[in-house]
Parts: C-alpha cells; sequence; structure tokens
C-alpha cells in the first residue's frame, strides 16, 4: 500500500486518481474537511484523517505501508499552518512514523530552487525539507519541479479566470521576465511511476522541468491563445500587483491571482537543463502550449478546481 500525504492537493488528487487506476492500494492522509469528498468519481482509497502534524495519525496511516509520497505542505503561511510547523517538522513528523513502522521508501516533491539558504521563505522550508529527507536514512527520492500545471492547478486556471472576468487588462506582476519551466502534471505522474519502480531512483535527486524555458510574460500569453481571451499586458510593482490581487479577489472566486509567494518565486529565474527529463526519466515531455486543453474545456463556465 501507498500513502500519499497532501492527498486532496492539486496534485495530490492527481497522483490519487492515477494510482487507483493501476488498481494500486493507497492510504490518503487527510486533512478533517469537505474536501475529503472532492476524489474523481470511482477512485478507492483507505482514508486516515489527520494531518502531517499530527504524529498519532501519522502511525495509524502508516499501517500496512509499503512506500509514502509526501506532498503535503504550505506554499502561504496562514496563523494555524506555517513553513515551520507543515513543510519542515511535518516532514520529520513522517520520516519519524516511517522509521517507527519501518516503511523505507519515499518520495518527496519539492520546487525548483529549494535551499536552506535562501532568502525566500517557502524555498528555504523546502531546501530544509530536502536536508532533512536526506539524513533520515530512508530509501529516498527527492524531485525538485518547475512549477507544475494541469486541471485544478489554481494557477494556470487563475491567470485563464482573471483574462475572463478582467476586460481590459491583464495586471503584470513585476517586467514579466523572469524565467521558468513549467511542467504538466501528467508528466510528473511519469516520473513518480519511475520513482516508485526502478531501484535506481534509490537516494536520488532529481530536477525537472518542462521542455521550455519560459518568461512569466510568455505563459501569460500561452494561456492567452488557449482560452482566446486576448488582453493588454499591465506591469506592475510586484506590492501593487498583490494590492491589486486583493482587490479583484471576488471576481476570482476567492482566489489570489498572487500570494506572497508568488510573488517570492517570480523574483527568481527557476530554470533547469531543457532535456532534464528526457536524460533522467526517458521521455519528452508537453510543451505548454500542447497541454492546455483543460482551459479550454472550462472556458465556459469557469470554476478553478
Amino acid at each position: 500500500m501507498i500513502l500519499i500525504t497532501g492527498a486532496t492537493g492539486f496534485i495530490g488528487q492527481h497522483v490519487v486518481a492515477w494510482l487507483s487506476s493501476q488498481q494500486q492500494p493507497i492510504c490518503c492522509l487527510v486533512h478533517p474537511s469537505r474536501r475529503v469528498h472532492r476524489f474523481a468519481p470511482g477512485v478507492i482509497t483507505q482514508i486516515v484523517s489527520g494531518n502531517v502534524d499530527d504524529p498519532p495519525a501519522l502511525r495509524v496511516a502508516m499501517q500496512d505501508v509499503t512506500a509514502v509520497i509526501h506532498l503535503a505542505g504550505v506554499r502561504d503561511e496562514s496563523a494555524n499552518q506555517t513553513f515551520e510547523a507543515i513543510n519542515v517538522q511535518g516532514t520529520q513528523n513522517v520520516i519519524e512514523a516511517m522509521r517507527e513502522a519501518e516503511v523505507v521508501r519515499l518520495i518527496v516533491l519539492s520546487p525548483i530552487g529549494a535551499d536552506s539558504h535562501s532568502a525566500y521563505p517557502y524555498l528555504r522550508s523546502q531546501g530544509q525539507v530536502g536536508e532533512l529527507v536526506r539524513q533520515s536514512g530512508l530509501n529516498y527520492s527527492i524531485i525538485q519541479s518547475g512549477r507544475v500545471y494541469g486541471s485544478g492547478d489554481r494557477w494556470t486556471e487563475v491567470i485563464a479566470l482573471a483574462l475572463r472576468r478582467l476586460p481590459f487588462f491583464f495586471p503584470m506582476a513585476g517586467d514579466g521576465h523572469s524565467r521558468m519551466q513549467p511542467i504538466f502534471v501528467n508528466d510528473l505522474l511519469n516520473c513518480f511511476h519511475t520513482c516508485l519502480t526502478d531501484p535506481q531512483t534509490l537516494r536520488q535527486t532529481y530536477v525537472v522541468g518542462g521542455p521550455q524555458h519560459m518568461t512569466f510574460e510568455e505563459v501569460v500569453k500561452t494561456i492567452m491563445e488557449a482560452t482566446r481571451h486576448h488582453r493588454r499586458i499591465r506591469y506592475m510593482r510586484p506590492s501593487s500587483a498583490r494590492s491589486f490581487a486583493g482587490t479583484i479577489r471576488g471576481l476570482l472566486s476567492g482566489y489570489l491571482l498572487y500570494t506572497d509567494t508568488d510573488l517570492d518565486l517570480l523574483a527568481m529565474d527557476r530554470t533547469t537543463t531543457l532535456d532534464a527529463v528526457a536524460y533522467q526519466f526517458g521521455f519528452t515531455p508537453a510543451r505548454m502550449s500542447a497541454a492546455l486543453d483543460y482551459l479550454q474545456r472550462k472556458r465556459s463556465r469557469y470554476t478553478p478546481g
């Protein structure tokens, strides 16, 4: 059985659906909320109610588990969920529960740029996560990825929603020149598959991204093409863009176009080699322009997942 933390998040739901389609027994550690019921129709999974800051729940979740895919974490802090408590201490709790249950296989996802010495809090916490995992003694695989997109991502979908509902311009945080390497969620699942099945991935760290280095402005324009909502771009200082995002939040079904972490990530280039996936995993990932059909399907009545 495979335990998935963060199972109700964007990537977690895709992982759950994929493993379920493979008839793989799975257990999901799920924070008690209405989101428990948001798995795709037909998905069969064992549910343990709890979170990574709940060691007793983790111990229950580890029963009969042979591998853990650790996706739980926060991208933005709140009063009840800090980077230290959820990302860092939560990972340590997972590691300790695995040791107690004698589960040795661990797969962890983190972003490109994760560094325990980063000036940016989110990336610093993710760098600390990587250090904990490497020092754990477990048979780990760490995948550091570019920004992941796909149905339910609350990234490309929120950008598309802003393009639809803001008729005059799109607010661009900064100059739009920061470089990134978006990767389609289905391609990330293929990387997970290799890590689960190939023993050569044990105790390895992989840095992956899509087949293009794209500026943020190019990403937005690619989404414009996919949704057929072309808008003039208005460049804003990051602080102004963050304030404007709060102002228009009601128009975007309660979602923020830019969070504090989004602005931090846009302040730096986060890329790897263009052939990273092909070289390390043996396949060519999708170009972004060819993988945005989920935005077209939602164009008529749009609600982010």
